[in-house]
């Protein structure tokens, strides 16, 4: 037995003490009704619960700001919806003034229109988020932090949506070519049957030379009867294509002149020529302030220096011809080179473009057709009477939004007869529209000829016995008291074989083929005046020997495209009828706070126009409505995350009510174990003591 020591209650007292802190944990647990109460409890498992429980407070704030963000575009939803209630009724309007001849009435809703205009401003100034409209414009965009991670935000986008910003918003539209710097004379241009008069110098203030044949001057002419043509015209950009280089610098410093400004430069004989195409464009952009016109590099000697003038001014160029050339210099020759205008109609229809008998319309750069409104197209230039094969379109002449159009084929032209040695099917309107056609997947650019027309005019009569057309020898037997109806029905006997009809046009006669088939035409005499078309040959006495007439192609695409040489260089582009531009240039927007339906060419106007607003607004419902539709997947992946991420720190930090009773009923026993073996150990030491003071006294 061992005296000093009491094992035993020594053994009874750690027990207890243990028991004692199992009891206190399990009672502190079922207490709290938490696992963890400190991070001694569950070191790893107390840093992922607090991470867990900002991550929930987290949701909690990113669900509210969702919430908010759900609220904002609801707000401009109602928006949106009270303005298309007013739009609907602007357009009982527009079509009431459309029809209407009563003046009272055209007042009185030119009267109601005004009012719907003001309501509608007011709507989208008074549609309030946090003090902020949403709807004019000042606040295109709201950021919500819709997670609880940087960068996890959510853009609201709002459409300036006053009358100011609703309605047609840059068409596109019908380019002229930018060929012609001649005047227009009253009766070269008509447009949906209305008479265009003369252009003048007066109308342009801006060009160098040649002013009254300005695109500038053009459009004034074009818009003093917009309110009988309903269509408005716009100036658009001067562009000069530039020229092949083949020859070398003087090293002596030379003039050229643009715009009546005269630049010095040197081009020095040893430099190549890209060094001194870039003296070139370097020395004309110093001017053009003075000008108006800058140079660009094309990069290539083939394609030499481009010119430009934004504003549609003419541009004027003239050089020394000793030591500065359009050769040296790969800038045009000299000349006055116009710019081009957009022709747009205001209730977005189709425009009509025709001549007056005895007009040119070449000079307008317009061709006669009829052109779709609200898409970007231009002709190419009627290139008038051939007496020669023209050229043909080769790969390396024309490029498309910068891609290079191939070669035509003679395959594609089935129709055009080509016994006219000016006369072939690759030189054919058909050939070279089917061309550009085989790259409009790639260019977005498509192409169509157009009905090629010859109008005649200065008919006189006289003894023709054959008239050649389109390889068809026509017995004719005209004489001194024919009249152009006679001519008509003998070119018309023969329509059948030669595509072409033939119509009286009250000065000449007119010549059509519909499918834009080559026209090759002629007399056994070599008069055109004697069958009416004054423009053919004299030397067109055979079929052989026969003038041609090809059709110009008409391009068109959904959005405004560029027309440029190719790698060939200008010559070729020229010959066949291009310019090179950007065409289909947009003509000025318009919106609904322009409109006056005080007049029944306002109300037909002003319909078009709500309808482009209509459509607009109904857009912006769509946006809002799908960005209400994001926010709520928002909502339900916030509330998703919060249940997820509350179970796992549940599952961390709550505790198990049946393990810790039964912890603590433990505790309790062991306690009460040891408390009664500590009592027994200390009896069994009172009990040597008892013996050994007996023994020994």
């Amino acid at each position: 037995m061992t005296i000093n020591t009491n094992i035993n209650a020594l053994v009874a007292g750690n027990a207890y003490a243990a028991a004692a802190v199992d009891y206190a944990q399990a009672s502190q647990r079922i207490s709290t009704q938490l696992r963890v109460n400190s991070a001694k409890d569950d070191p790893v498992g107390i840093g992922m619960a607090s991470a867990l429980k900002a991550k929930i407070a987290s949701y909690a704030k990113a669900a509210d700001n969702i919430n908010s963000g759900i609220t904002a575009l609801n707000t401009a939803g109602t928006a949106l919806t009270n303005i298309q209630t007013v739009l609907s009724a602007m357009k009982v309007l527009a079509t009431s003034s459309a029809g209407s001849t009563s003046s009272t009435t055209l007042a009185s809703n030119q009267a109601s229109f005004a009012t719907y205009l003001t309501s509608i401003d007011s709507i989208a100034n008074t549609a309030y988020y946090n003090g902020k409209s949403l709807l004019n414009g000042n606040t295109p965009t709201l950021k919500v932090q819709s997670g609880i991670n940087a960068g996890d935000t959510t853009t609201l986008t709002f459409a300036n949506s006053l009358s100011s910003a609703l309605g047609t918003g840059n068409p596109l539209a019908l380019t002229s070519l930018g060929s012609s710097t001649t005047a227009l004379a009253s009766g070269d241009l008509v447009i949906n049957g209305y008479t265009v008069g003369a252009s003048l110098s007066t109308d342009d203030t801006t060009s160098y030379a040649s002013n009254s044949g300005s695109a500038i001057a053009k459009v004034v002419a074009i818009n003093r009867i917009t309110s009988s043509s309903n269509v408005v015209a716009v100036a658009g950009a001067t562009d000069v294509a530039g020229a092949a280089q083949s020859t070398s610098g003087t090293g002596t410093a030379g003039t050229i002149t643009i715009n009546g400004t005269a630049i010095s430069v040197t081009l020095a004989a040893a430099n190549d020529y890209a060094t001194n195409r870039a003296a070139m464009v370097t020395a004309i952009n110093l001017n053009t302030g003075t000008t108006g016109v800058t140079a660009v590099d094309n990069g290539s000697s083939a394609r030499g220096v481009s010119l430009t003038a934004t504003d549609g001014r003419n541009i004027t160029v003239a050089f020394d011809g000793t030591n500065l050339t359009s050769t040296n210099t790969g800038v045009a020759t000299a000349g006055t080179y116009a710019g081009t205008y957009t022709l747009r109609a205001l209730d977005q229809s189709s425009i009509a473009i025709t001549s007056n008998v005895g007009g040119t319309l070449a000079n307008a750069d317009l061709a006669l057709g009829t052109y779709t409104g609200n898409v970007a197209q231009f002709s190419t230039k009627n290139l008038g009477a051939i007496t020669t094969a023209p050229t043909a379109l080769s790969a390396g002449d024309l490029t498309l939004n910068g891609y290079s159009i191939g070669a035509t084929y003679t395959s594609d032209d089935t129709a055009s007869d080509t016994t006219a040695a000016s006369s072939t099917k690759a030189t054919s309107g058909i050939a070279l529209a089917a061309a550009i056609n085989r790259q409009t997947t790639t260019t977005g650019v498509s192409a169509k000829v157009n009905s090629n027309v010859v109008t005649g005019t200065g008919f006189s009569a006289a003894a023709v016995s054959t008239i050649y057309l389109n390889g068809q020898s026509i017995t004719a037997n005209l004489t001194t008291s024919s009249t152009i109806a006679d001519v008509v029905s003998v070119i018309n006997t023969k329509t059948g074989l030669t595509g072409v009809t033939a119509t009286n046009n009250g000065s000449g006669v007119t010549l059509t083929a519909s499918d834009g088939r080559n026209i090759s035409i002629g007399t056994n005499a070599g008069v055109g005046t004697s069958i009416g078309v004054s423009g053919m040959s004299s030397t067109s006495t055979t079929a052989a020997l026969a003038t041609t007439y090809v059709a110009p192609v008409t391009l068109y695409a959904s959005n405004t495209f560029t027309v440029a040489s190719g790698t060939n260089g200008n010559t070729n582009f020229k010959a066949l009828g291009f310019r090179e531009g950007t065409y289909g240039g947009a003509a000025s927007a318009v919106k609904l706070s322009g409109l006056n339906i005080s007049t029944a060419q306002g109300g037909t106007n002003a319909i078009t126009t709500i309808n482009d607003a209509i459509n607009m607004v109904s857009a912006n419902q769509a946006l809002v409505g799908a960005l209400t539709n994001v926010m709520g997947y928002q909502t339900t992946t916030s509330t998703n995350m919060t249940t997820v991420s509350t179970k796992a720190y549940g599952d961390i930090m709550n505790y198990n009510l049946a393990a810790e009773t039964t912890a603590l009923a433990v505790a309790q026993t062991k306690q009460n174990g040891a408390m009664a073996m500590l009592a027994q150990a200390n009896v069994s030491q009172d009990l040597v003591t008892y013996l050994l003071k007996k023994y020994i006294n």
